[in-house]
């Protein structure tokens, strides 16, 4: 069966792709469920369930209807220009680091990708783009950390002129960053719900395992803790399954940074008013 008619017809090709690869791996398995049955799976959940895009993207949604008919608040002021500015200045310096010191391959830390990801939705002159207000909702759920980083900053191996204190700037404004944005009216919040926290973890974890493994095993590099955790004392004592409580701690924190942090931000922020 298709991807059923819940998506866009541009999207179609891509998720029935999808459905078929996912079926290509899996066993036969049988579309009704043998309830008698404990041990043997079958399609209970079609699998487009497994992409909680699907259900995001569904045009009789709420969030789809936001994403397709948001209207920004305005042109951009002097206050978003200075930021942008500021943020892909301090952007151009850690990329001058790490040519530098020659491990360019840690420009793939989350923090910096996510200080890409922000200025990729600031630079767009669509602000009414699904993809980038989709992207701007994913990471509101991932900005737990660069406070993680800012709370347990790593600078063992700093030396370059200007590195320390560009660790701290580059962190500060990619928290600093959307609590404009969310107030400027020209970037679209959506609602918290579970599908877009469950979303964001499974982006999280897909460019973390396997695309920065490989990376890591490629380059013998460090890269977001892999070999080795971060010098945190609680980390050391767990010891060798610091990687897990790593995820389950990123798992929590998401929900935590969107349904508090965020929540918390939009209740008291004055916004200027939107335009659906």
């Amino acid at each position: 069966m298709a991807v059923l008619s819940i998506l866009n017809k541009p999207l179609t090709p891509i998720y029935d792709g999808l459905e078929k690869w996912i079926r290509s791996i899996a066993k036969d398995l049988p579309e009704e469920t043998d309830w008698t049955d404990s041990t043997k799976g079958s399609w209970y959940l079609h699998p487009p369930s497994y992409y909680y895009l699907t259900k995001i993207l569904d045009p009789s949604s709420p969030t789809w209807q936001a994403l397709s008919s948001f209207k920004p608040v305005g042109p951009a002021t002097v206050t978003e220009k200075i930021l942008f500015a500021s943020l892909l200045g301090s952007f151009g310096l850690t990329a001058v680091h790490k040519v530098l010191r020659k491990n360019k391959l840690f420009m793939l830390q989350p923090c910096h990708m996510s200080a890409a990801l922000l200025l990729i939705t600031l630079a767009n002159p669509n602000k009414s783009s699904i993809v980038t207000n989709l992207l701007f909702n994913i990471y509101l759920y991932t900005q737990w950390g660069a406070i993680g980083a800012l709370a347990f900053p790593d600078l063992r191996d700093h030396y370059l002129v200007g590195e320390t204190f560009n660790f701290f700037a580059e962190h500060a404004l990619i928290l600093a960053a959307p609590v404009y944005m969310i107030y400027s009216g020209r970037y679209l919040v959506l609602p918290a719900s579970r599908n877009m926290a469950l979303l964001s973890f499974s982006i999280y974890s897909f460019f973390h395992s396997p695309i920065l493994h490989v990376c890591a095993l490629k380059s013998g590099s460090n890269l977001n803790y892999l070999f080795s955790p971060p010098p945190i004392k609680t980390l050391f004592q767990i010891g060798r399954g610091y990687r897990l409580a790593l995820y389950a701690t990123a798992f929590g924190a998401m929900f935590a940074t969107r349904y508090g942090l965020v929540e918390a931000i939009l209740s008291i922020l004055p916004r200027k008013a939107l335009r659906m």
